[in-house]
């Protein structure tokens, strides 16, 4: 073999020994893209010939965005640019695992420098020619339909960096492996680990953190990966996807791939060090350097050994004892398999005890620091003078939140971007008594969450149990509520400068009520129940239930609900001008009947009562499986029984955050029928409308004409 005059000419030689690859990686990348192409468009002809799309401009729409959906950020890509990158990455280096292909290539008068950066550079060039031709395919196949314009070609353009930084993280990632191993076995098992390491290692002490630790939280921050390109792509692919124009796209997208690059460059720099430093004896090897055996040994063997043993823990029903026996005979067996592996040589089972003693030993501290909570997680509330601010989330309040762009983002995420409590004592406080509680002594067990933004910059999310039915709770609870922090922090509305932009409906209703209201009264009725908000507290919410509720209604079909207390005079004042005010009691002169249901659910339980070893006490032998059907139900149809029950119940349609659980009477349902020929504006695509007693509201004449009589068992 001779050696080449140019850096180029040594790039023609290469590529003539990968001809298998460049049919992989060109076959894989046409038939992906131009494939997608075809079955995406194809769908939207199909729905048109159906019927669905009623206009030119609709059908064209659809087929742009079956476009873009197919060349641009498809989830179909990624697992063909992962096999490329590993194959690529693979076979460009896999003469290092022959010695006689190691000897011959090094006899050539070429530096190792030009012979790395020249199977290097052809593999970016096989991937760059494959991803473009697939990419050049689909979008020819999209313009000859029509299907192609501005935002498609910004979408395909934008997506295509994304997936080359991609393709370069898991090419680079395999050219390190390939340098630390000797044979393609080994070389394919580390390159998975690398992939997927951080990722087991943080679900590994995710998991120990909900096994053990009571106040452990996810709700304002995630302990996610910082380096997994894998779960980037998985946390952050649906925004990019759904984001409004190409633009946003890359707003969410570039901070990413910057982030890649620099991974990128890491690796490269490790496995080009790598390459300096293999030894030309190491083909044919498991590992390069005898170094690494014990190291890889233990890093391997310590999360894949809590997988092990939490699937036997999970199936065990969380029995702890076989956690630790799962886990340490996980540990053992892989340990004794990669001591195997590395020698080829089944009598190298019980090889460096020494090394696996130490994986052993890892995991039994790791499940002693977690089990006992040496380091103090439960117990942790930050000093005063250390925290800059807190967010904290009470259990009760669920609404519809979006982003900037009409994005709908999650409710915790925008409590974490807008709440910040300077007035922080009575969130210590509350922290301090939850500490001391028990939850199983509490009458109303809820969780709140607390974020602990520290002055070094550091964050700490907590969850604390609290009895919403203890008066110092309630009292801590006021004084959070009341600040306008808070409530700028819940409720987008005191924040959303552009809250009033878009409406395209606005209704009041008390549940079975809907009154639409003119889209120009908006700016009244915000300022209106913002200027009743200046009332608000946990006690109004906790002792009151909502007498309804006014949505605006959005062009994006986003939601915005302002919920309303009989204590809002401005804002009742203001629908009552508007003709729009029904209040949650009805008027028995509109009402057709009530129906009354009991569940009698003290039989029930008396039924589901259980002896300590499990088995039914006194179970009723009927002919439905072996239980009585103690449901009783009364329709009430005179107009004299209907007042006396109406101002006794409540609109389940209405939510009611942060009341009690027990305010309303579980053991009946309430269907109330109105009147046909009513002039109430009730929504006349329901027959009936669902409703619960106050506890302890139940008229008497009600209670005995559904109480049990045993009849008909």
């Amino acid at each position: 073999m001779t050696s080449k005059n140019s850096f180029w000419d040594s790039c023609k030689e290469n590529h003539k020994r990968r001809i298998w690859v460049w049919i992989v990686a060109m076959l894989s990348q046409l038939l992906v893209y131009g494939g997608m192409t075809m079955i995406y468009l194809s769908r939207i002809r199909g729905y048109q010939a159906a019927g669905y799309y009623k206009t030119r401009m609709e059908f064209q729409e659809a087929m742009c965005q079956a476009a873009k959906d197919a060349l641009g950020f498809s989830d179909n890509i990624y697992p063909f640019v992962f096999v490329i990158a590993a194959v690529i990455g693979m076979q460009g280096f896999s003469y290092l695992f022959d010695r006689r292909k190691v000897d011959m290539y090094h006899s050539v008068p070429v530096s190792k420098n030009r012979r790395f950066a020249v199977v290097y550079v052809n593999g970016l060039v096989i991937y760059l020619t494959a991803s473009l031709s697939g990419l050049a395919l689909g979008m020819i196949l999209s313009a000859a339909q029509g299907a192609v314009n501005g935002e498609v070609i910004a979408s395909a353009g934008l997506s295509f960096v994304w997936h080359f930084f991609f393709f370069l993280v898991f090419y680079h990632m395999m050219i390190l492996a390939v340098m630390l191993t000797g044979n393609r076995f080994v070389t394919g098992a580390l390159f998975l680990m690398f992939a997927l390491y951080e990722f087991l290692v943080s679900d590994m002490f995710e998991g120990l953190k909900g096994m053990f630790f009571d106040t452990y939280s996810v709700h304002f921050l995630q302990d996610e990966p910082k380096f997994s390109t894998f779960y980037d792509c998985i946390m952050n692919i649906w925004q990019i996807k759904n984001a409004p124009d190409a633009a946003a796209a890359a707003k969410i997208a570039m901070p990413i791939v910057a982030k890649w690059i620099g991974i990128a460059a890491v690796l490269l720099a490790l496995g080009w060090y790598a390459y300096k430093k293999r030894p030309s004896e190491t083909a044919g090897k498991a590992v390069a350097h005898r170094f690494l055996e014990p190291v890889l040994k233990v890093a391997a063997a310590i999360p894949v050994a809590f997988l092990v043993g939490r699937v036997v823990y999970d199936t065990s029903y969380q029995n702890e004892t076989l956690l630790v026996v799962g886990m340490l005979a996980g540990g053992a067996i892989l340990c004794a398999v990669m001591e195997v592996i590395y020698d080829f040589d089944i009598r190298s089972l019980f090889k460096h005890l020494l090394s696996s003693g130490i994986a052993l030993a890892a995991l039994l501290a790791i499940f002693c620091i977690f089990k006992w909570d040496l380091l103090g997680y439960d117990s942790y509330i930050p000093a005063q003078n250390k925290v800059e601010s807190i967010a904290i989330s009470a259990d009760g309040y669920y609404d519809s939140y979006w982003d900037e762009n009409q994005q709908y983002i999650e409710q915790s995420k925008y409590e974490l971007n807008h709440m910040f409590l300077t007035d922080i004592s009575p969130v210590l406080e509350l922290a301090a008594q939850a500490e001391q509680a028990d939850p199983e002594e509490m009458g109303d067990n809820r969780s709140v969450y607390i974020l602990y933004r520290l002055k070094s910059g550091v964050q700490k999310d907590r969850r604390i149990q609290v009895d919403y039915d203890d008066p110092k709770v309630e009292e801590l609870l006021n004084q959070i509520f009341r600040t306008d922090a808070y409530q700028k922090g819940v409720f987008q509305v005191m924040t959303d400068q552009n809250l009033l932009e878009g409406v395209t409906r606005i209704q009041y209703t008390n549940g079975p009520a809907k009154v639409v209201i003119p889209v120009e009264e908006a700016g009244r009725l915000k300022d209106a129940w913002l200027k009743d908000m200046e009332q608000f507290d946990f006690t109004l919410v906790r002792h009151n239930r909502p007498c309804g509720f006014i949505n605006f209604e959005y062009k994006n079909y986003n939601r915005k609900q302002f919920l309303v207390y009989d204590s809002f005079e401005n804002t009742i004042a203001e629908l009552k001008k508007l003709e729009a005010y029904y209040p949650m009691e009805l008027d028995a002169a509109n009402i057709e009947s009530v129906t009354v249901t009991c569940y009698h659910n003290e039989l029930t339980q008396q039924d589901n009562a259980v002896d300590y070893d499990m088995q039914p006490r006194a179970v009723a032998e009927t002919w439905d499986a072996g239980y009585t059907d103690y449901t009783v139900s009364e329709t009430f149809y005179e107009e004299e029984q209907i007042a006396q029950i109406l101002p006794h119940i409540y609109c389940t349609w209405v939510d009611a955050p942060w009341s009690r659980y027990k305010d309303l009477d579980e053991n009946y349902s309430v269907e109330v029928v109105f009147k046909r020929d009513t002039t109430y504006p009730y929504d006349r695509e329901s027959y009936y409308f669902t409703y619960s007693f106050y506890a302890e509201q139940v008229p008497a004449f009600v209670a005995e004409a559904t109480a049990y009589t045993g009849e008909g068992e």
